[in-house]
């Protein structure tokens, strides 16, 4: 994460050419020197010196020849010295140096000096890590996410006044717009923003450069590519404290997904409220309007959701479906004309011009002449429907023709007007059927409705299409509670503030302690050796005190932010002391991977346990293991939260 500019900002100096000399002698014996002359000091009357500011790389050069029998001495910064001929100086930051130029000969040196001062114009960050977090990847509005579009007050984090909901703005063309940045320089390279298939960018309402409004509206501007750079300058919040922040500088007059106003435009620069591997938060400040907008990018591909098996696959038996049609439309039980009827390959139309009641009052069967199924195979089949009204249930029923008792389901499902209705069954044990019916009942339509069947699919399960079905997730939703709240058991972890490491190396041999700081509920750890395996590299937080009840299940979390990504960590909290080596367990996972940047760890209703029998302690251990993680590996530990579960 980038924030502010002291977290980025190395403070080592490097001095070129440093040397300390009293005096240098050439070509003299004890029997010729006769001592030195203190009328005979050098002056510097009539010296000068060249220097050259390097603003890329914030070095300075200095050079000077000197005179037979003389020699400089070099004073930096008025302590470091030096007497070549010529000498350099590096920083980092941004600053004023002196330099002063004295001479030296046989006889000492000169009392006074020619001093100059040299100015370094800005701080110089490496940002090696923020490259590879923010380059080689495409950026996405996370549409799934609430506040990935959002405005507040001028000076915050742009969420106090308006948050886009879940897919608030799909109707615009901003989700399927996209975002690249490569590194080609020190501080940034080439930005390239694509306006989506629908080549539109969404433009606020107040915006002229492409025509005016009177609401937000889709504007023609198209694909660019322009110059970025990470840039550092002062941010003024909401309460009137300036402090330095990281900012995405584009080049003028770029696009981007949202274009709040002509001023973004023109000069489009945006404060880095948060950057990982996979997500990034930007503000756009405008504080002569004051307003801050925000915007929330995810760099996970788009999922394109199941729709179902695959309809074009050699597999799908209805891809050569020969079948006969039939129909029973009877509104209020007396039967009228067949519905409208068309059918376009593996896409097929049905309009109800009548209102129905009751199940069975509009059906339609697809009577195959051609489809059969063995019970020595088990089955899949999908489905997608859409109907343009409201329609509760429909009828979906896969059936043995002749016998309306024998079929693979018969279920309903209710439809919601406009909405793609994706209907599969997967792994179904096989049934002996000479034909298959395939038998759709809307019965309860409102008049007027039409409805689309597409996409059926009827294949043996054995034969994978290469589909992948949806998942139901391990962990359900949890709803944590403030990692400050009277509810989090585990408050204590983040305010102990000490850590104890037991590290080695390949050999498992005990190395030092990796290097440690806290501040602020923030444990950070930077590895100052390489390690191999699990649990080389322990670090444990001991002695908190907390409650856990025999046989309640409670919820455990933890955010790891990390400079790299790292394939495995353990997480573990136990009771503490543990003399019987470490049985007595809350819960324990030593397959953690971590992402580059910031990664949420959490258990979900887990019970502590000692060898499968639930029991209770007062007294708990939070242990992280970084085994396997390279030299300069840097962990940053906080907002650990253990509460009571409550089912959902």
């Amino acid at each position: 994460m980038i924030t502010k500019i002291n977290n980025k900002i190395s403070s080592a100096l490097a001095i070129l050419g440093f040397c300390v000399m009293a005096m240098a002698f050439t070509a003299c014996s004890p029997e010729d020197f006769e001592g030195a002359d203190p009328n005979g000091l050098p002056t510097v009357n009539g010296v000068d010196f060249q220097i050259s500011v390097d603003q890329e790389t914030n070095q300075m050069i200095a050079n000077y020849n000197p005179q037979p029998g003389t020699y400089p001495v070099w004073i930096l910064d008025g302590t470091s010295y030096s007497t070549l001929p010529e000498v350099g100086y590096m920083n980092s930051e941004a600053g004023t140096h002196t330099i002063e130029l004295r001479i030296g000969n046989r006889n000492g040196i000169s009392v006074a000096g020619v001093k100059k001062e040299y100015t370094f114009n800005e701080s110089k960050i490496d940002y090696t890590n923020d490259f590879r977090r923010i380059t080689e990847k495409e950026w996405r509005f996370d549409h799934k996410e609430v506040a990935h579009l959002a405005c507040g007050p001028a000076g915050t984090a742009g969420t106090g006044w308006w948050s886009a909901q879940p897919d608030e703005k799909k109707d615009f063309g901003m989700y399927d717009d996209r975002l690249t940045f490569t590194a080609e320089n020190r501080k940034g390279g080439t930005f390239t923003y694509n306006a989506g298939e629908d080549g539109l960018t969404y433009v606020n309402k107040g915006t002229t450069k492409w025509g005016h409004q009177d609401a937000d509206w889709d504007a023609t501007i198209g694909n660019q590519s322009a110059a970025w750079s990470f840039e550092v300058y002062d941010w003024e919040d909401a309460d009137g404290n300036v402090s330095k922040q990281t900012y995405i500088q584009l080049a003028p007059n770029t696009a981007f997904p949202y274009i709040s106003s002509d001023a973004q435009y023109e000069n489009p620069k945006f404060r880095i409220e948060s950057l990982t591997a996979k997500k990034m938060v930007l503000v756009y400040d405008a504080p002569d309007r004051g307003i801050a907008w925000r915007f929330m990018f995810t760099s996970e591909p788009e999922e394109q959701g199941f729709n179902g098996f695959d309809p074009n696959s050699d597999f799908n038996m209805w891809k050569n479906v020969e079948y006969n049609m039939f129909f029973w439309y009877a509104p209020g039980w007396n039967q009228i004309a067949d519905p409208g009827f068309e059918a376009n390959g593996n896409d097929y139309t049905v309009f109800l011009p009548e209102a129905t009641t009751d199940q069975w009052q509009a059906q339609m069967a697809f009577k195959t002449t051609n489809i059969s199924t063995s019970a020595a195979h088990n089955y899949d089949f999908s489905c997608i429907l859409n109907s343009d009204k409201d329609l509760n249930g429909v009828t979906v029923k896969l059936v043995m023709d002749g016998d309306d008792n024998v079929f693979y389901f018969a279920d309903r499902i209710n439809l919601k007007a406009g909405e793609d209705y994706i209907f599969w069954k997967s792994d179904m044990p096989g049934i002996d059927m000479e034909r298959v019916n395939l038998f759709f009942d809307f019965g309860g339509c409102q008049a007027g409705t039409t409805v689309n069947i597409s996409n059926i699919v009827l294949k043996d399960h054995a034969n994978d299409d290469g589909t992948v079905l949806p998942v139901t997730p391990d962990e359900p939703p949890v709803d944590w509670v403030d990692v400050n709240s009277p509810e989090n058991l585990g408050a204590g972890f983040n305010t102990a503030g000490v850590m104890s490491f037991w590290w080695a190396d390949a050999g498992w041999q005990q190395i030092a302690d990796p290097g440690f700081s806290y501040a602020n509920g923030v444990y950070t750890i930077t590895a100052n050796e390489g390690t191999v395996s699990e649990w080389q590299a322990q670090c444990a937080i001991n002695g908190v005190p907390l409650n856990i009840e025999q046989g309640q299940a409670y919820d455990v979390r933890v955010t790891v932010t990390t400079n790299m990504e790292l394939g495995r960590m353990t997480v573990k909290v136990n009771k503490d002391p543990d003399v019987t080596n470490d049985p007595n367990t809350l819960c324990y996972k030593g397959d953690f991977a971590l992402e580059d940047g910031e990664n949420v760890l959490q258990f979900i209703g887990v019970i502590a346990k000692n060898n499968g029998e639930e029991i209770s302690f007062d007294q708990g251990k939070f242990i992280l293991d970084f085994g396997g993680c390279p030299a300069g590996f840097e962990a940053k530990v906080s907002d650990i939260i253990i509460q009571k579960h409550k089912a959902q």
